[in-house]
């Protein structure tokens, strides 16, 4: 069920890269599933869809081929909760790196991105495959995981730590500068380009090397905890579901309309039209609806005037919230104050 979705902590991640990289607000705000209060939910699972439109706007807000790279040099350890620990707390860099791979679920869509880890006691390499996408992107994500799984075991180790061969499924950058960055990050000059398979290779001293202060337990306990995740991860947003988050986001900016709607859905207001009707639904039901919501949640905070609430909900004036408040509730918005105010 998690096909087709990222971790709500990876989205929060790409939308703050996609920023940085000067995507413009109004573009973000048209993403569905980015809302800001879908992304604080670290359960929920957004669009891989809307990813790769990140991932899009961070390769065109970068003057070389380095998006990759520099999205790299924004994760820190911790950026991506559980699955970020599961590299520094096994007994070896091979135990951690088995398990970030086996977890990868826990942050990407595993529909599109799989690791595995392949050890002949000799070298082990860490290999990558991700989804379709257009040649640029799937060039930064593939140097972005290399960068990033490269970082990950210098951070296990605590010293420096260097593959002895990295290898890309995507052509070499044009740029000779984009190549040399790209070897400077991953602190080898063992690049191949064109590969069948994305990797990066470690000798066995650094693979099977005792990992400092290992708490002894404490790997079990994250990788529980990654399962744990996984099984409660929200069921992929439906369309519908993305339509209300839309509709919301719309009604409290107060630009309730059905042409705003859809822009922020990136479609026309025919077909979002055609959707509501596939749905077994309608614009103005959904707008009544989301206005009935908005007012119950606003009447509930007894501070805020009648009129306040009237126009944050998009009616004219208090009486016009009146009469509709009548209709869905059968009582005035004075009496629902009172019972939304009184304890259970």
């Amino acid at each position: 069920m998690l096909n087709g979705t990222i971790s709500a902590r990876m989205g929060r991640f790409m939308v703050d890269a996609a920023r940085r990289a000067g995507m413009p607000p109004e573009r973000l705000e048209r993403l569905p599933g980015l809302e800001n209060a879908v992304l604080a939910d670290e359960f929920v699972r957004v669009p891989t869809s809307a990813a790769l439109v990140l991932w899009e706007e961070i390769v065109a807000g970068h003057a070389t081929p380095g998006a990759g790279l520099h999205a790299a040099g924004m994760a820190p350890l911790g950026s991506f909760g559980v699955w970020d620990y599961l590299f520094t707390t096994g007994s070896t860099l091979a135990e951690s790196l088995s398990s970030a791979g086996g977890y990868i679920t826990v942050i990407g869509d595993p529909q599109a991105e799989r690791i595995s880890v392949a050890d002949d006691g000799r070298l082990l390499t860490v290999s990558h495959t991700t989804g379709p996408a257009g040649a640029d992107v799937v060039a930064a994500i593939e140097q972005f995981v290399a960068v990033l799984v490269t970082r990950r075991a210098t951070e296990a180790l605590r010293r420096p730590v260097a593959p002895v061969h990295a290898a890309f499924r995507h052509r070499a950058p044009v740029r000779a500068s984009a190549l040399a960055e790209l070897a400077e990050l991953l602190g080898t000059r063992s690049l191949e380009f064109g590969a069948p398979a994305n990797s990066v290779t470690f000798l066995a001293d650094d693979a099977h090397a005792p990992l400092p202060h290992v708490q002894p337990g404490l790997h079990q306990v994250l990788r529980d905890h990654a399962e744990l995740s996984i099984a409660a991860a929200k069921p992929v947003l439906t369309w519908h579901a993305v339509f209300r988050t839309a509709l919301e986001a719309a009604l409290r900016d107060t630009d309730l309309s059905l042409a705003a709607v859809a822009h922020r859905m990136g479609t026309t207001p025919r077909t979002l039209q055609r959707r509501l009707g596939e749905h077994g639904t309608t614009w103005r039901d959904e707008v009544q609806s989301a206005r009935e919501q908005l007012a119950l949640e606003l009447l509930r905070d007894g501070n805020l005037p009648l009129r306040t609430v009237a126009a944050r909900t998009g009616f004219s004036d208090a009486r016009a919230l009146r009469r509709a408040m009548h209709r869905w509730q059968g009582a005035p918005p004075a009496d629902i104050r009172r019972t939304l105010a009184t304890p259970a």
